[in-house]
């Protein structure tokens, strides 16, 4: 069996863990390394290749033959696959034998759920800059959210930053109430303002925004608003779980297995929130105590069973016969 090269691609930054072919069944780490975002507003593909290649280039030089496997958010079933290989053929990475391009939705449930023995049944919901839920039924998967910051992505770290700053505004104008989140948020902007100016034209728009998740969290003990802001994030987030498990037939009086991942779950807050409302509408549902990561699940794309019914949703690309 071929080395794997796993890769899982954020909006925030993006990670690599090389795992020797005998090593795939324990999930052993011989190497992982940090690289930055992708930008789901830009072509995916050359972004993709050149990282693929940079991961390729910081192995051992001893590495050959690999399968690089990779999850990143707003990839889709329009992805070209076939240019992500073409380009890494022109930056000479002869090293990489196979490519194999997935939604990081999928590599969140894979590593979330999935297991040697098998893919239960369920849904993940993934929450970090972005969110996407994905539900996995016998003969069906559902895609949930993972609209992008303009048009969804309801729960997610944008969604949380966003919903701070708003009611920092409010505050100011004297349309919502006081709230301590106007401390931080003036820290950065003194002139409120001017606020919307400087954030729109900044190019790393949703990571600055999505950094006030964490800010909010920490508030919502003391602070109303920030509380509120939470609470909605886990109520909304558990809303999506839901509608993906109804469309996959996994409905309230099944028991299906779902997993919460992501930096927003940090927050006892969201997940209690997230729990209560989901376990309302789902009353057997088994929450998944400590799940594995999106990057866990990049490593098992290239195990996945084509009796899957999550296996259409991944594109294979060798490349030599």
């Amino acid at each position: 069996m071929s080395d794997v090269l796993a890769i899982d691609c954020g909006q925030s930054g993006s990670r690599a863990r090389w795992v020797p072919g005998d090593r795939i069944a324990t999930g052993a780490t011989v190497s992982e390394a940090e690289y930055g975002p992708v930008f789901t507003q830009r072509p995916l593909e050359p972004q993709l290749a050149e990282l693929i290649c940079r991961a390729v280039e910081d192995l051992p030089q001893s590495v050959t033959d690999l399968t690089v496997a990779v999850g990143s958010s707003g990839w889709s079933d329009d992805g070209d696959p076939d240019e992500v290989v073409a380009r890494i053929d022109q930056a000479t990475s002869p090293r990489v034998a196979h490519v194999i391009l997935a939604h990081d939705s999928v590599t969140s449930y894979l590593g979330a759920l999935g297991t040697q023995d098998g893919v239960p049944l369920g849904a993940v919901v993934a929450s970090g800059t972005g969110v996407v839920t994905l539900g996995v039924g016998d003969h069906q998967v559902a895609r949930v959210d993972g609209w992008g910051y303009l048009f969804g992505d309801a729960g997610s770290g944008f969604w949380i930053g966003r919903a701070a700053i708003e009611a920092v505004l409010r505050a100011y104008d004297g349309r919502g109430p006081q709230t301590t989140l106007t401390g931080p948020v003036s820290a950065e902007f003194p002139d409120l303002s001017t606020l919307y100016l400087q954030v729109q034209a900044d190019p790393q728009k949703v990571s600055r925004v999505a950094r006030y998740a964490r800010i909010t969290a920490e508030h919502a003990d003391s602070d109303p608003v920030a509380k509120d802001i939470c609470r909605e994030a886990g109520r909304v987030l558990a809303e999506s779980v839901t509608a993906a498990l109804r469309v996959v037939g996994l409905g309230p009086r099944t028991t299906p297995a779902v997993a919460r991942v992501g930096k927003v779950f940090g927050s006892a807050l969201i997940c209690g929130s997230f729990d209560e409302h989901l376990r309302d509408a789902v009353p057997e549902v088994r929450i998944a105590e400590h799940p594995g990561t999106a990057l866990d699940g990049a490593a098992l794309l290239a195990d996945l069973p084509t009796t899957s019914a999550l296996y259409p949703a991944v594109q294979h690309r060798s490349r030599r016969n």
